[in-house]
């Protein structure tokens, strides 16, 4: 029996689980960076955070056997690197600035930028009705950001570049699969990045103290865990049936910003976050109708 998104009960309660675990995850590793206040500059967090990654990915991957990971697309793997790197730097750099909640709430805009990487460099077609939706969705942020009446700050900005950069990330993905497994699009992006982010280290790098190192591996494991948590719940049903739940990460977000850091959430930015997630389920929905040619 299913409940309609395609797939059976079990196996979408199961997603649901991974989706609401992936949420959690992300929260508090915003949250673990936002905790940090700007101590470590924002490629130093990263390159924390990717090498945890590879103390992770080795052992994953190794069970598929290393031949899995071979590739002729180095090139597009740094690309999609690259892509990753400065997509988290921009979001940790803001999120020393900008209460959790807002970033959260413009993080939603992602899905949103992929389509219009999937129309513009992907040559894909992109119907009226998605073109329409991401117009709405950014009429969303501009309900949070609203210029001409608060002050557009750098932080702000860095927030929308950083789900530009993740859709970028996102589509080079989306080309990698074509010829790559998922175990070797993980492996490489988790390889390269550690000696990408290690070059500014040299101008930038501040040494932790103890107390720092238990909020950075937090930091660093939540950050995997949503990534896992996130592949294995479209692994287990449409990406346009997992996808509300993730709409879970604004209230906790805001939950972990007043609690943490006594931050308090304007009703704009609830409106604004419900009229970009409502398009970006939109288009996630009209691709997956589309790609099930309906």
């Amino acid at each position: 029996m299913t409940d309609g998104t395609g797939v059976s009960r079990p196996q979408f309660l199961l997603a649901a689980l991974w989706a609401l675990l992936a949420a959690g995850s992300f929260t508090v590793m915003i949250a673990s960076v936002r905790y940090m206040d700007g101590k470590f500059d924002a490629f130093e967090i990263v390159f924390f955070r990717a090498l945890v990654g590879v103390f992770i990915v080795i052992p994953l991957v190794s069970r598929s056997g290393f031949t899995a990971l071979r590739t002729y697309r180095l090139r597009m793997h740094l690309v999609r690197t690259l892509f990753a790197l400065f997509a988290m730097a921009t979001l940790y750099y803001a999120l020393a600035f900008i209460p959790i909640a807002q970033a959260v709430a413009l993080t939603f805009l992602i899905p949103l930028f992929t389509t219009i990487a999937a129309g513009t460099v992907l040559n894909e077609k992109v119907g009226f009705y998605r073109w329409g939706a991401t117009l709405v969705g950014f009429c969303g942020a501009l309900i949070i950001i609203r210029p001409g009446l608060t002050e557009v700050s750098l932080p702000i900005l860095l927030a929308v570049l950083s789900s530009a950069l993740y859709a970028g990330a996102w589509s080079s993905v989306k080309i990698l699969t074509r010829t790559d497994s998922a175990a070797a699009i993980v492996f490489w992006m988790n390889i390269l990045m550690v000696p990408l982010t290690a070059i500014p280290l040299i101008f930038v790098w501040v040494t932790p103290a103890p107390e720092d190192v238990f909020v950075i591996g937090i930091m660093a494991l939540s950050g995997w865990a949503a990534h896992y948590c996130q592949a294995r719940a479209f692994a287990s049903a449409d990406a346009s049936a997992v996808m509300p739940f993730d709409f879970l990460r604004l209230p906790l977000g805001a939950l972990l910003g007043y609690l943490l850091f006594a931050e308090i959430i304007d009703t704009w930015t609830w409106v604004g976050a419900v009229v970009i997630f409502l398009s970006g389920y939109y288009t996630v929905r009209r691709e997956s109708f589309r790609n099930q040619g309906k």
